[in-house]
């Protein structure tokens, strides 16, 4: 799917008073959604919403369609790109080095690879081990499964925070790399696991609905990094895209106001919100400990 605001005619990166940004979801989810509108509604807010013209894609996620994007956007002149995930993140390094790139939605930057001269953003951190923590409070854990995407570098190295945590917990880490959709209901269907983590990918968290029947057929309880399935997830310990976009705005309007990729400081949040679906833990006849009703910002009956 492309361009939502691409007008007839030749594009040109900046006039007198006003710049295009080329915006690249790593795929259409509900949590980069929120990020975007919550950094329109910002520059709404501060005035700056005549200063920026947006040209926003959102490709399938896969690695040639996030390149083709970038690549699009770099033909358009764009005076800068914003990514939302690492998937599009590491296809703007990739397509450039130098047009400026603003990230959000990129979890451990730096230890996923997604650094270079021209690129700054927000990422965030998940403690991984409060949601094996968690888990471990419904009902024995021996076996998790994780689902990520090598060509999303932060689900991978969600999945080794995952490892290192658990190597210490007697939990054996079931290794379930996604490269298709139609992989997620094979894999779900053949590999042996007693719990599932969903990581942040964007090819997963949007494919994983389609797969929900296979995956019931195993009754396990599953946890999510990002917002957006909670309806299908026992445990959801995200970041807050609204503040993620929060700060993608002031990152913005620093760039709008000089021109400056190296004005940007990286950012990093660290606090997350945890959802606690009791309704569906009930349906699976898992334990309801207080700790998680107490500590959970919502939870779902």
């Amino acid at each position: 799917m492309v361009l939502l605001s691409l007008l007839a005619g030749t594009v040109h990166a900046a006039t007198k008073d006003k710049i295009v940004a080329g915006v690249v979801f790593s795929g259409d989810l509900p949590f980069y959604r929120e990020i975007h509108e919550e950094l329109v509604r910002e520059l709404l807010e501060k005035g700056y919403d005549k200063r920026v013209r947006f040209i926003i894609q959102r490709p399938n996620p896969d690695a040639l369609a996030w390149s083709n994007a970038i690549r699009k956007m770099i033909a358009y002149d764009a005076s800068l790109i914003i990514v939302y995930g690492s998937g599009a993140a590491r296809a703007a390094l990739y397509e450039s080095s130098s047009v400026p790139i603003i990230y959000a939605a990129v979890y451990e930057p730096e230890r996923s690879g997604i650094t270079g001269k021209n690129i700054r953003g927000v990422g965030y951190k998940v403690p991984v081990s409060s949601i094996i923590r968690y888990l471990r409070k419904t009902g024995e854990i021996k076996r998790i499964g994780v689902l990520y995407s090598d060509s999303e570098p932060s689900t991978r190295t969600q999945y080794m925070d995952v490892k290192n945590v658990c190597k210490n917990l007697s939990i054996d880490v079931v290794k379930i790399p996604i490269k298709r959709p139609r992989e997620i209901g094979q894999r779900l269907r053949l590999m042996s696991y007693d719990s599932l983590l969903l990581t942040s990918s964007a090819l997963i968290n949007k494919y994983f609905p389609d797969y929900i029947l296979v995956f019931r057929k195993k009754p396990v309880p599953l946890a999510t990094i990002i917002k957006g399935l909670e309806e299908y997830s026992v445990i959801t310990l995200s970041t807050d895209p609204r503040k993620q976009g929060a700060v993608l705005a002031r990152n913005l309007i620093k760039f709008i106001n000089n021109g400056e990729i190296g004005s940007i400081e990286n950012t990093a949040l660290l606090k997350n919100s945890l959802t606690f679906n009791m309704r569906l833990a009930i349906d699976l006849g898992l334990d309801i400990p207080v700790e998680l009703l107490t500590e959970s910002d919502r939870v779902i009956k």
